[in-house]
């Protein structure tokens, strides 16, 4: 074999190893970016499962509810603990729905946003459910029919009765019979009852006592500033709609 032969012969190697190394590389590739997109893409799926919400949901009320009345957590007057912590459940669950919209028009492409919308009704029902309990707690909390008749007297009570009234018929009417019933626009209307009730239940937790404020104007300016974030958003976008020729 002369010079030529071993110089074209080591060529032929080289390009061997180079057309086996391509494949190899972009199959590396590929599975880097299958696991990017699959990583996402299967939170997004479990997060959308109504397995998954109902789990939260009630997870939320054994961790802070069901587990400290079995390892005697709740302190001196268990009543009066739960009755403090079925209030916040209810008034964060609402909180947390009522951003559900705000944060769908502001971010319209997210998968992840779009999943969290699907349990609307469910949160919404179970903010209801909390607050039946607080409701429950507090009769307990009083003891009996004079004291229960004499927290009527408290204006923060009445107040709590009325978003607590709302949300009750709120859930009674997140059902498919209740849509075609009332018609969707009727239905929605209806519906936007809520921010009263969160209105009504973040001034009832306000004024009820020492310390609750600190807790419901954490609340209050979320929402606020969502709120004011959609409604710029919905603006700026109208706008630009209409000055497009």
């Amino acid at each position: 074999m002369n010079t030529a032969d071993v110089i074209e012969h080591q060529v032929r190697e080289v390009s061997g190893v180079q057309e086996r190394c391509v494949p190899a590389s972009s199959s590396m590739l590929g599975t880097r970016f299958s696991a990017k997109w699959f990583l996402p893409q299967l939170l997004v799926n479990v997060v959308a499962n109504k397995i998954f919400a109902l789990s939260v949901i009630i997870g939320v009320g054994i961790w802070l509810l069901v587990i400290p009345v079995f390892t005697g957590a709740l302190g001196a007057n268990p009543v009066e603990k739960l009755l403090h912590q079925t209030g916040e459940i209810a008034i964060w669950t609402l909180g947390a729905v009522l951003s559900l919209s705000p944060l769908r028009v502001l971010f319209p492409r997210s998968r992840l946003v779009n999943a969290l919308n699907r349990h609307r009704r469910a949160i919404g029902v179970s903010a209801c459910v909390y607050g039946l309990m607080h409701f429950g707690f507090h009769l307990l909390y009083e003891g009996d029919a004079q004291a229960i008749a004499r927290s009527f007297s408290k204006p923060f009570i009445w107040l709590g009765l009325a978003g607590l009234s709302i949300l009750v018929t709120l859930a009674a009417t997140s059902n498919n019979f209740s849509i075609r019933k009332l018609g969707g626009i009727k239905w929605k209307r209806l519906h936007r009852l809520a921010y009263a009730a969160a209105a009504l239940l973040i001034y009832h937790q306000a004024i009820a006592g020492k310390g609750h404020w600190y807790i419901a104007r954490w609340l209050l300016l979320s929402l606020l500033v969502l709120q004011t974030a959609r409604v710029t958003m919905q603006l700026v976008t109208k706008r630009t709609r209409t000055s497009q020729p």
